[in-house]
């Protein structure tokens, strides 16, 4: 049976969404304490009885963020069979974050690259669909942790490129059928499940 959720889960909620909106928007050294109570709906002393510092709200925005949108991701591809493609899909996602919402994927990144709590919960989205394409034999690797490095080091690099200005949309399928050769599936076959249209998005729910 599914929890009740709370007027407290409410108000965390509340406060992250904010949290979210005002670093994307502005920016961590910008944004402050009392803009978050105020997009949430709240007074400023109420921030206190649920994060003790700004950093603390910033590295939990950041995670429900990741992993809202990596929920998200996995329920556009539940049609979706093979491993290999699924995996091309979960990094294009993040990528095309990059590309139509900069500030966004800035926000997730600042967090994604520090926080172990982050790795924690993203990495077994990761590794589900890894697990999948070695079962169907879509892919070869040394090791699955090398594995694992090799796509989020890979996507991680190119979200950087991409909000840096220093790619575009055309990086999008070039990393994903890089990685998809990195994990052994032959060039031809790699480059065509990159180049497969995405899945829509279904919209967030609270």
């Amino acid at each position: 049976m599914k929890k009740p959720i709370t007027k407290r889960d409410r108000t965390r909620r509340q406060l992250l969404d904010a949290a979210a909106k005002v670093f994307a928007s502005r920016g961590f050294e910008a944004g402050t304490i009392q803009e978050i109570a105020a997009v949430a709906g709240v007074a400023n002393g109420t921030f206190y009885n649920y994060f003790p510092t700004k950093e603390a709200i910033l590295e939990a925005a950041a995670i429900q963020y990741g992993v809202t949108f990596c929920e998200r991701i996995d329920a556009s591809y539940r049609h979706i069979q093979d491993g290999a493609e699924r995996m091309a899909i979960g990094g294009k996602n993040y990528l095309m974050l990059a590309v139509e919402q900069p500030e966004t994927a800035r926000f997730v990144m600042s967090v994604a690259l520090a926080s172990p709590t982050w790795d924690e919960q993203v990495r077994p989205y990761i590794m589900a669909d890894l697990m999948l394409g070695l079962k169907q034999k879509r892919f070869q690797i040394a090791s699955k942790d090398a594995a694992l490095d090799l796509i989020m080091g890979t996507n991680f690099a190119a979200i950087r490129s991409i909000m840096d200005g220093r790619a575009g949309r055309s990086h999008v399928n070039a990393i994903a059928a890089s990685i998809l050769r990195g994990l052994g599936m032959a060039p031809k076959d790699a480059d065509e499940v990159a180049k497969r249209p995405l899945p829509p998005l279904p919209p967030v729910t609270e």
